[in-house]
């Protein structure tokens, strides 16, 4: 399959902002690195996830923190992650 030809996905915003449109192979491998340092930690920072989840990704030829901010925002708006604030900083966690 031709890269033009790929399948996309539209990102959603908690606030119901227009979200970018990425490739849906890009948002499955983000979406489970996302998850997987999520479950793994029970709450993580944001700070921490954008750290920890692109060691998960591999081969990835992006800019990991815009698209792990992007498929977060996305992730909150269909209600598989919460965003709550502790001591300052932006947590998360699975609803």
């Amino acid at each position: 399959m031709k890269k033009r030809d790929e399948e996309q996905i539209q990102l959603l915003h908690p606030e119901g902002k227009q979200g970018a449109k990425i490739l849906k192979r890009r948002y499955d491998a983000i979406r489970m690195a996302i998850l997987d340092e999520v479950a793994a930690s029970g709450e993580i920072s944001f700070i921490d996830l954008t750290e920890r989840a692109p060691k998960r990704l591999s081969h990835f030829d992006g800019k990991t923190t815009w698209y792990i901010t992007a498929v977060k925002l996305d992730l909150e708006a269909r209600g598989e992650l919460e965003r709550f604030e502790r001591d300052g900083r932006q947590q998360i966690r699975r609803i």
